[in-house]
């Protein structure tokens, strides 16, 4: 097996120094590794050109840092064009290599044409599972910068278990012991997601200790649910309670032992297998905030960790406070939610819940400062809980003379405040996107500013787009080019500059993107030239159906306001100082289209998920806004937990 010397020359001068420009997981140590396997698959043939092979298996992944997606095109086309390669291959050749390089990835369908691309295909697998850790770990930190070390963990699992697994999709096409033998490794691996996710994290010199002590919560509790709130997994609290200890700034241990205080209480985990895998110091944390065998009575288990409790170091009472914490501040959103304090998911009563807290409480501050920032919040939250503190300023002077609109605001603001709890565990895959429609004149804009300002004062991060076709852009730089056009080609004209706008807006790192008419918009507008038999039937189908499934993709709630025709019409010159008729507005118009809003309304189901029509005719804005934020609320709340669910696989 001999290789051209000239041909090794050029290509380890001119081609291997390129391979810097690539991650870690593609430069030159994995061009040589995959050009001894080629070669050593080669040696089964004996009609193989192993100059051709080396050539494949020297350029096989040089396009790699200009587009990860499309390498393989990319560097068959970096071959093909270099002038030295004609020197050494004929054209036949040529092509053959070319469409081997195209061939090689595994995660591509059809299998290679020639078995120089089998060859570089199955000489391009990964054999050791400390490698396949490291490349997915510098392959994710170049093209995925954002994600925090949760999500790291989740993408290389899926990663190695979607490629290497039982079924994954790498493959070869020759016998290959080694890597029979590693994806056997792999599978042992994956088997256990804790497991792995703690291999990951020494291999990629990333060991945390707080990392580890979540990743085996989640294990831990993976299946069980928050008594008090079902739709929610039981791992929302621990992760509450460690974010709650890391946010006040307390040492690696506290914050893990806050990860991990419900295991031995609530899980198959005994405190040996915490001491073993975490050290003394986090079990003896742990063990301070489990209660002792349940099979006594609640009243002896309570009484029990309440004189316990007193005695405990500072660093124990410093993960019971912040688990009283966060159960207590639940309890509380879901009261000022509901609207009622209601104890009945405990199996004792209020009376009974008041006293243990506010001993607990009392046994967390013997002995230490009470003015600790834990047990200031612990107090406020016990107070508001219990004692039924609340803001009398708010109460007594700002709403005095309004205290039913002041009790529909406290409900929304529980409803905001839980969220911005569910964000800090979890990001939406996409913000959430409310579009407005409906119309004239019903308040639409109001509502849009009021939401705005009820999100953007929560710390949402909130982007608020315009309607396009009254934007300055669209009147100054696009309407006239529209008017000349036919209605068909208009419409596709209008909805493709609202659908990058949209699509624009989504890939802002946004929580959330209130927009004034958008897709389900140009939908209204469709059905009434229908009607008016300005717009054929197959065109409006086609339109609709199309519009349909971006709405479906991209929207998340929809937002329909209404009133009565001559009511908008009194609004629109009351809003104004013209007594001038109005060319647009008129009572036949806006009858039109709240005529097309009913018609329209199993459209808008197919459309999204979650929608609101609501008349404003005899309503007041304020009512109106808190009415729909009080739908918008549950339906965001429903999109983090599923996101939360689906980053931790709950």
């Amino acid at each position: 097996m001999e290789i051209s010397k000239q041909l090794q020359e050029y290509i380890e001068n001119n081609i291997f120094p390129l391979y810097q420009k690539n991650d870690l997981g593609h430069q030159i140590d994995h061009i040589k590794y995959v050009i001894t396997r080629s070669l050593k698959f080669a040696k089964q043939f004996d009609d193989i050109n192993f100059d051709m092979v080396y050539a494949i298996a020297s350029f096989h992944d040089l396009a790699h840092y200009i587009d990860k997606d499309n390498h393989e095109v990319l560097s068959a086309k970096l071959f093909y064009e270099n002038k030295e390669m004609k020197k050494f291959f004929n054209q036949t050749q040529r092509k053959i290599i070319k469409e081997a390089i195209e061939d090689h990835r595994s995660i591509l369908k059809h299998e290679p044409r020639s078995n120089y691309g089998k060859i570089i295909s199955s000489a391009d697998k990964n054999i050791d599972i400390i490698l396949a850790l490291k490349r997915t770990h510098s392959y994710t930190l170049k093209h995925y910068p954002n994600l925090d070390l949760d999500e790291i963990i989740n993408r290389a699992y899926n990663h190695i278990s979607k490629k290497f697994g039982s079924d994954g999709y790498a493959k070869t096409y020759y016998y290959d012991k080694e890597f029979e033998d590693f994806k056997k490794n792999v599978e042992t691996l994956i088997k256990n997601k804790y497991g792995f996710a703690v291999k990951y994290m020494e291999v990629n010199g990333i060991m945390d200790i707080k990392e580890k002590a979540k990743l085996f919560a989640v294990q831990a509790h993976m299946g069980q649910i928050r008594k008090s709130e079902p739709d929610k997994p039981m791992i929302i609290h621990p992760i509450g309670v460690g974010q709650l200890l890391e946010s006040f700034g307390y040492d690696d241990n506290v914050v893990a032992a806050g990860y991990l205080h419900d295991v031995v209480e609530d899980t198959k985990y005994t405190i040996e297998d915490i001491e073993r895998e975490f050290g003394k110091d986090i079990a003896n944390l742990v063990v301070g905030a489990s209660e002792p065998d349940k099979s006594l009575s609640w009243e002896e288990r309570k009484k029990h960790t309440i004189e316990e409790t007193k005695k405990l170091p500072l660093r124990n009472k410093l993960v019971i406070g912040a688990d009283k914490i966060n159960n207590l501040e639940d309890l509380f959103l879901k009261f000022e939610k509901n609207g009622e304090r209601d104890f009945s998911a405990f199996k004792r009563g209020e009376d009974a819940q008041k006293w243990y807290y506010t001993s607990i409480y009392e046994s967390l501050i013997t002995g230490e400062d009470k003015d600790l920032p834990i047990f200031l919040r612990l107090k406020d939250i016990l107070d508001k809980v219990f004692y039924k503190k609340e803001d009398l300023y708010l109460k007594d002077t700002i709403f005095a003379n309004n205290q039913d609109y002041y009790a529909k605001l406290r409900k929304l603001h529980a409803g905001k405040t839980e969220l911005q709890r569910l964000k800090s565990l979890v990001t939406l895959p996409k913000p959430f996107v409310i579009e407005f429609t409906g119309t004239p004149r019903t308040g639409k804009t109001t509502v849009i500013n009021n939401l705005y300002d009820f999100f953007k004062k929560g710390g949402f991060e909130v982007s608020l787009v315009g309607e396009f076709t009254t934007s300055k852009y669209y009147k100054e730089e696009l309407k006239s080019k529209f008017d000349s056009m036919s209605y068909s080609d208009r419409d596709l004209a209008i909805f493709g500059e609202i659908y990058k706008q949209l699509q624009n807006a989504v890939l802002t790192k946004k929580d959330l993107i209130l927009i004034d008419r958008s897709l389900n918009d140009r939908q209204i507008w469709n059905y009434r030239r229908l009607v008016r038999g300005d717009m054929p039937e197959d065109l409006y189908l086609n339109a609709r159906e199309k519009y349909s499934k971006l709405s479906k993709k991209l929207i998340d709630f929809l937002v329909i306001t209404y009133a009565d025709s001559l009511v908008s019409l009194r609004r629109d010159y009351t809003s104004s100082l013209a007594l001038e008729n109005r060319s647009f507005l008129n009572e036949a118009n806006i009858d039109e289209y709240n005529n097309s809003l009913k018609s329209l309304q199993n459209l808008f189901s197919e459309s999204v998920d979650s929608k609101i029509f609501f008349d404003t005719s005899n309503a007041n804005i304020n009512e109106t806004s808190i009415e729909i934020a009080s739908q918008i609320l549950p339906v965001m709340r429903k999109k983090y937990i599923k996101a939360f669910q689906q980053k931790y696989n709950q």
